[in-house]
């Protein structure tokens, strides 16, 4: 019996590094578990990964930096499986360009709207069952880019994971 027995979670950024090593260890706490992420290869990876260790999740293609796909993810899971108890917000990425000098608009704004907006659409879209029932988990994952910015993560980046 795992700790997460009859828990739904989605894992955003699910096919790689955090994301997939959470929704691994969420599965195998009895977790089902939803992995979203852009490239439907990769969470189709994952799912077998879980599947084959006894363990049961759901790969859905979604880019949260389009709103409607965040929403979309929601709806999905909720139909799917009745409802959200955990959302792990872990998709993010950050700027090709590292100085503020030279970043573009539509590069501040596609960081921007994957790693605040992406996280505020979903959050917002499976609260309300989570309410409703009078439980759930949200977790948002940042970085030290957040406290300690630097040339690394650069400008859009460091700012929006302070957000």
């Amino acid at each position: 019996m795992g700790k997460l027995d009859g828990k739904v979670a989605i894992i955003t950024g699910g096919g790689s590094g955090i994301g997939r090593s959470a929704a691994k260890m969420m599965a195998a706490e009895g977790a089902q578990v939803v992995i979203s992420g852009r490239t439907k290869s990769k969470l189709d990876d994952v799912v077998h990964e879980i599947s084959a260790a006894g363990g049961k999740a759901f790969a859905r293609a979604a880019d949260v930096e389009k709103s409607d796909q965040a929403v979309g993810l929601a709806e999905w899971t909720l139909k799917t499986l009745g409802k959200v108890n955990i959302l792990v917000n872990n998709a993010g990425h950050s700027s090709k360009v590292r100085s503020i000098k030279w970043v573009g608009e539509d590069e501040w704004r596609s960081v921007y709207d994957v790693n605040v907006t992406g996280v505020y659409r979903l959050t917002q879209a499976v609260l309300p069952n989570m309410l409703e029932r009078g439980e759930g988990t949200i977790i948002t994952v940042s970085s030290m880019a957040a406290i300690r910015p630097g040339m690394l993560g650069g400008a859009p980046y460091n700012s929006a994971k302070a957000a």
